[in-house]
């Protein structure tokens, strides 16, 4: 079995970290919230699962890089984008081996690359997951939603160790597959996100209401017709039909708050910069505009600047 480290004890972090030591495999949980990690280690990770049933399941967590007894095959990338890059530094050195490999499941655009910066685009994986999961507390965590994980390698070479992943993924009743077209997998989530996530973000509404309101539906739809331009001049292949798949995401995830919303309602740093503002990024270089997903991007920046009271400011994402 699999040695898995996770990088980002949040919600998906611990879902998945608590299904892959379920199922065997030793996992070590990397986080930097000290509170969350200490309950983890004192108690287990409580699993809320979706019929209600709960579980505790033990595993190792820390929030300091420290020297596992042998090297990981897995490091699961499970952070906020912005923090990818200075996440990594939680994962000691002599815990790593040449045959590791990193898998990003994580919002947005752009970490792959990051990744491959620090480690060698070679053991990069990138993906997305129909999975959910909320933290509702400290080391609790409630599954949300069920669905497949798709991955694939942005250098197009498919590293050692895949056939090994997925096993392991299959051994937690997880269902996975690698893809080859994991780009266009890539563009598809992100145009979900372009869609929803901004406009609850910064209206206050459930999923459901970007639909159910004319004015979000018509923002969410000018906001993913920038971003499928975008992706088809990048090369990208994206279905017709994309924005009726976003709306009717919003549809099946009504009551659900997006993560960009609670991280506003929350004061917390957004991931706008990798969703709608890698949109206006990559249309700067192809000579297109994007002014839809400009002036979201602009707007959560400004909520940014100005949570709360002065007293709960968080630092902009950029």
């Amino acid at each position: 079995m699999m040695r898995v480290m996770v990088v980002g004890a949040g919600a998906m972090g611990c879902l998945f970290g608590a299904r892959f030591a379920a199922a065997g495999a030793p996992v070590l949980l990397l986080d930097v919230d000290a509170v969350h990690v200490e309950a983890i280690r004192s108690r287990g990770l409580r699993l809320v699962e979706l019929n209600g049933e709960e579980k505790t399941v033990r595993l190792d967590a820390v929030c300091e890089p420290a020297v596992w007894d042998a090297p990981a095959d897995l490091v699961l990338v499970m952070v906020k984008s912005y923090a990818t890059k200075q996440a990594l530094r939680l994962v000691h050195p002599e815990s790593i081996a040449p045959h590791t490999v990193f898998l990003s499941l994580q919002n947005g655009m752009g970490n792959g690359e990051i990744l491959a910066e620090l480690v060698g685009a070679h053991r990069v994986l990138v993906g997305v997951t129909a999975q959910g999961a909320t933290k509702v507390a400290p080391g609790v965590v409630r599954h949300g939603g069920v669905g497949p994980t798709s991955f694939g390698s942005l250098s197009g070479n498919e590293p050692a160790g895949v056939s090994s992943l997925l096993q392991l993924f299959a051994a937690a009743g997880l269902e996975a597959s690698y893809r080859h077209d994991i780009r266009n997998l890539l563009w598809q989530k992100l145009c979900v996100n372009v869609g929803i996530n901004a406009v609850t973000a910064l209206c206050g509404i459930d999923n459901g209401r970007v639909a159910a309101l004319d004015p979000a539906r018509k923002l969410c739809e000018a906001a993913v017709m920038e971003a499928v331009t975008v992706a088809r001049a990048e090369g990208a292949v994206l279905p017709d039909d994309m924005v009726d798949r976003v709306l009717s995401v919003a549809q099946a995830t009504a009551s659900n708050r997006s993560s960009m919303r609670q991280d506003v309602e929350n004061f917390r740093p957004t991931e706008i910069d990798a969703i709608n503002g890698v949109v206006v990024r990559y249309a700067l270089r192809h000579g297109l505009t994007a002014p839809v997903n400009w002036t979201l991007t602009q707007l959560v920046k400004i909520r940014e600047l100005t949570y709360g009271d002065g007293k709960h400011k968080a630092e902009p994402s950029g």
